[in-house]
């Protein structure tokens, strides 16, 4: 199984969207940069994984990190 990406939320062209990482294709998009960003984080946290929002100039606003969820809830050996 090939390993979990960030997701990132980022803004193209006036629109907010959500995307894993590496990828070039958002998984969603659309209303507005809030519900982008709650978007982003709720899958960052189902996967354990760091949400990354970035303004639209590219710069970095926000680093979180949801991984310490994936740590403390997998299955005991």
């Amino acid at each position: 199984m090939a390993p979990i990406d960030d997701v990132e939320t980022y803004c193209d062209n006036g629109i907010w969207k959500s995307r894993w990482r590496n990828s070039i294709k958002p998984f969603a998009a659309g209303g507005g940069r809030e519900r982008q960003v709650c978007q982003g984080a709720t899958v960052a946290q189902w996967y354990g994984v760091d949400h990354i929002i970035t303004n639209p100039d590219g710069t970095l606003a926000e680093h979180n990190s949801y991984r310490y969820l994936r740590e403390h809830t997998a299955n005991p050996a």
